[in-house]
């Protein structure tokens, strides 16, 4: 055969194997998994994954993972927000759509899931440190943490709500606080109420429920030499919390008023939760970090330092310990 006959054969080969072949798939279609969820506690997570289907030409249609490269919203974040990561998490009580969004074959394409909260009965809120004894702040720019602890009727009976609550301090001249908690002394020496309501944004038919506790600035001072850390059991259970390094021993017959240790700047402390007869760790507050993180892991740590101002950043966490069920 002549080399032009081998040429035009391969070609019409090359041509024939390609037919209705495109040079990249597209992407056809989006779908949300669950479909829907349901949430029963404020600060409750669920992860959602998207699964883009694609054709290429005359080929089988495939699918693939595309949790991670979708864009992500929720039509009403005041119910559940959605990270870009598809993780959902509960805000308040209501029933909100998750979007997750891509450029496809013929425009933008999506794919939802619907998304429940219940609130599950919030009875009360505990703030911490309470307003016995009174926290004070010696001097302007100094900070103290506080933590709002919400109680359920149901399980989980006890959750960490500081980031999903409103903080107000009663008189912004002795001192403020923002949204994550964090109260910085003023110029003006007195005592301001702290107070955490919830929810930021209520339902229709959902009435709020507040915490407060008192702040007390003496602006005379000179402030604190080293940060201090305060530790509070707060649940319906019991439990001991030491550290490392040692400073803190709260056992269940101090832990519940809250037990301080002072420690040096920059120190990372350790804190070891041990549960007491019939009860159980719950978890910590969200400001003491555990691995993995908002884990009810028996260590978190928490880092001594001071603020912006140069001002020791006094501390207050949390040690959830609940009944056995």
């Amino acid at each position: 055969m002549h080399l032009r006959s081998i040429l035009a054969v391969l070609t019409v080969t090359i041509i024939l194997t390609t037919a209705g072949c495109e040079a990249n798939p597209s992407l056809n279609s989006i779908a949300v998994t669950p479909s829907t969820a349901a949430l029963s506690a404020v600060g409750q997570t669920a992860q959602l994954t998207a699964t883009g289907t694609y054709v290429h030409g005359s080929h089988p249609e495939t699918t693939q993972n595309i949790t991670n490269g979708a864009q992500w919203t929720s039509i009403t974040p005041s119910v559940a927000t959605v990270s870009s990561m598809g993780v959902v998490t509960a805000v308040a009580t209501g029933t909100t759509t998750i979007t997750a969004s891509m450029n496809g074959s013929t425009g933008v394409l999506s794919g939802t899931a619907t998304v429940t909260v219940s609130t599950n009965g919030l009875v009360s809120i505990a703030i911490i440190p309470p307003s016995s004894p009174v926290p004070v702040l010696t001097s302007p720019g100094e900070t103290s943490q506080f933590v709002a602890i919400g109680t359920f009727s149901g399980t989980p009976s006890t959750l960490d709500l500081t980031n999903q609550v409103t903080w107000v301090s009663s008189d912004v001249g002795v001192a403020t606080i923002n949204s994550a908690g964090l109260a910085t002394a003023g110029i003006v020496s007195g005592t301001t109420t702290i107070t955490a309501i919830y929810p930021v944004t209520p339902a229709a038919g959902v009435a709020t429920i507040a915490g407060s506790s008192s702040l007390e600035v003496l602006t005379g001072g000179t402030g604190g030499q080293l940060p201090t850390l305060a530790v509070f059991n707060v649940g319906q259970g019991m439990g001991t919390v030491t550290s490392s390094p040692v400073g803190i021993n709260c056992t269940p017959a101090t832990s519940g008023s809250g037990c301080t240790g002072n420690f040096p700047l920059n120190t990372v402390v350790t804190l070891t939760a041990t549960s007491g007869a019939n009860s159980q760790l719950g978890g910590w507050s969200s400001n003491c970090v555990t691995t993995p993180v908002n884990s009810p892991a028996a260590t978190c740590t928490i880092t001594m330092s001071t603020n912006a101002a140069g001002q020791p950043a006094n501390e207050a966490v949390g040690a959830i310990f609940n009944l056995n069920p």
